[in-house]
């Protein structure tokens, strides 16, 4: 049944005193028309009267006016109430998720006239599932990324409660203390340390505890009765920003103080020892004149040892890590206690590489400072690795072009540099017509490789300057830097433009790749970089399906 115009009126003030948001659109040929809003819509979102008698396009950005009229037509086929979830940003800014009711309401012919969209703000119920997922996605994560870091340690870890008590404990651990960690269960971490320490090693707990994480030397307890002299650390762990335990931390330094005591009994034993161990052994006096160097000098430094030895202390660090290295052996030798830290030497051939240093100072029997002993191991395997994570972070897989991500920060940096600058940045949206088509005829697999090529091409991009990323699916986006007016863009699009068009022959088929451009420039150095892109994705689709357009340019 239809509504008469005066009963639908009656009905909109009454829709102004309700909490939910209210809108009711109504339905033409080839729009989708604000008719009424109620104050909730007003108070909420960036909406006001200026909407009413708009269309979509005409209110909202191009990809939120697709999003809504995808719905409303979901709606106006279904002929019956649909739900969908979706976003809008409040008056403040701030981004709110919404749940939707789009009911559609049909007059005296049967034709539907206008759909009702009732919307339900459902932010904090959002906001509290994505941080249950979230978490779950970080728990998963670190299970996966940590456990085997963990287990396969080569330290032993232990993990104890907020007041001390064992709780696990990962292979290197049991190997130490020769039993079982589940033996160990809800007792006192003191059992695994030798009776005669029991005292300090609560004292370096309660330090812990308060924030103070130190290296210390303790004996732990095996199994057989053996005392085990180890390098020992409380690390907090925390979750949410709340410590909810420690792990303990214990190096084994039987070899290590074995061979500093086969040093002081024998210089020739100490050679023996350390020219078979594959990490570099130096040792320096006070004056940081160096004793000695093992031979692996020559496999991890790239220089003999009798050279290295010859050399000013500490001559193949990093200039940028000298200060710390000399601070901590300083430290070192004054508090009569051992550091560890990660800094970067010379390689002849391999240029800088990482590597982590433990140093422990040795004391004659007067107790005076006789020299330190520093053990060099080469972690560069590990730092490329995470150089890599970091890359993937910030770059496609499929393509290798920069990604969402890395636009949004470098764009971002672009941007601030240029408002110091007092200069502008320009934007082009580049998307691929027809890929569907490419896919449906082709194949996916041959779909990628068009993304591929299409992206290899983009790459040469750089060497104007240009900095091209994919946005996803078959749109791209690129940086024009260094362009600040409507004609040097103009340019720019139509040099890209140049260099993408045409048949392409990949894997022996001749493909007809199309697609469409549209760029914008700055209208000032503080408009924002969603504007600019905004105009420029409006300038892109305002070509796709026109023959005669190869690029637009949307002025402010």
């Amino acid at each position: 049944m239809g509504r008469r115009p005066e009963r639908l009126a009656l009905e909109r003030v009454l829709l102004e005193g309700i909490e939910e948001m209210i809108f009711i659109v109504r339905v033409e040929k080839d729009a989708w028309v604000y008719e009424f809003i109620n104050e909730a819509v007003k108070v909420n979102t960036q909406l006001d009267d200026s909407a009413l008698g708009k269309a979509f396009r005409e209110v909202h950005e191009p990809e939120i006016a697709r999003q809504l009229i995808h719905f409303y037509e979901k709606a106006l086929t279904a002929g019956t109430s649909i739900f969908y979830e979706d976003s809008y940003y409040a008056p403040n800014g701030e981004l709110r998720y919404s749940k939707s009711r789009l009911t559609p309401m049909f007059d005296d012919s049967g034709r539907c006239s206008h759909i009702v969209s009732v919307v339900n703000d459902v932010t904090e119920e959002k906001l509290a599932k994505h941080s249950r997922e979230e978490a779950l996605s970080r728990l998963e994560e670190s299970n996966a990324k940590y456990r085997s870091l963990f287990e396969s340690n080569g330290d032993a870890v232990f993990t104890l409660t907020l007041n001390g008590q064992i709780n696990g404990g990962n292979r290197m651990a049991r190997t130490l203390i020769q039993r079982p960690i589940s033996e160990l269960a809800g007792r006192d971490f003191c059992e695994v340390v030798e009776p005669a320490e029991h005292m300090r090693s609560y004292e370096i707990f309660q330090e812990a505890r308060a924030g103070l994480y130190k290296d210390h030397r303790l004996s732990l307890k095996a199994e057989n009765g053996e005392a085990i002299g180890c390098l020992v650390k409380f690390i907090p762990i925390s979750v949410y920003g709340k410590v909810t335990g420690y792990y303990l931390m214990a190096k084994n330094m039987t070899e290590l103080d074995r061979l500093v005591s086969k040093y002081l009994e024998s210089e020739k034993n100490f050679r023996v020892i350390a020219e078979n161990v594959y990490d570099v052994v130096i040792l320096m006096n006070r004056q940081k004149e160096y004793l000695y160097v093992s031979p692996s000098s020559q496999e991890i430094f790239g220089i003999a040892p009798e050279e290295a030895a010859s050399q000013k202390p500490f001559f193949n660090v990093h200039p940028d890590d000298l200060a710390l290295v000399a601070q901590q052996f300083q430290e070192a030798m004054q508090q009569a206690g051992p550091y560890s830290l990660q800094l970067r030497f010379d390689h002849p051939a391999r240029g800088w590489i990482w590597a982590e240093m433990n140093g422990t100072p040795v004391y004659d029997g007067e107790g005076v400072f006789s020299h330190m002993v520093m053990i060099v191991r080469d972690i560069s395997v590990q730092k490329d690795y995470e150089a890599q994570l970091e890359y993937y972070a910030f770059h496609d897989s499929l393509t290798g072009l920069p990604n969402r991500r890395y636009f949004q920060e470098y764009s971002q940096k672009k941007q601030q540099e240029q408002e110091r600058a007092g200069g502008k940045i320009a934007l082009a949206v580049l998307d691929l017509d027809d890929f569907k088509y490419i896919n449906d005829e082709y194949g996916h697999d041959f779909g990628d490789m068009v993304l591929v090529e299409f992206a290899g091409r983009l790459s040469k991009l750089e060497e104007q300057g240009y900095i091209p990323a994919r946005m996803g699916g078959d749109e791209f986006v690129i940086i024009l830097e260094g362009v600040a007016t409507d004609s040097a863009a103009q340019a720019a699009a139509q040099h890209i433009h140049g260099l993408l068009s045409g048949n392409w022959v990949i894997h022996g088929n001749t493909v007809p790749v199309n697609f469409s451009l549209g760029a914008a420039v700055a209208s000032s150095a503080e408009e924002s970089i969603s504007s600019i892109l905004r105009r420029a994705d409006e300038a892109m689709y305002k070509v796709k399906g026109n023959e005669t357009d190869a690029f637009q340019l949307l002025k402010p």
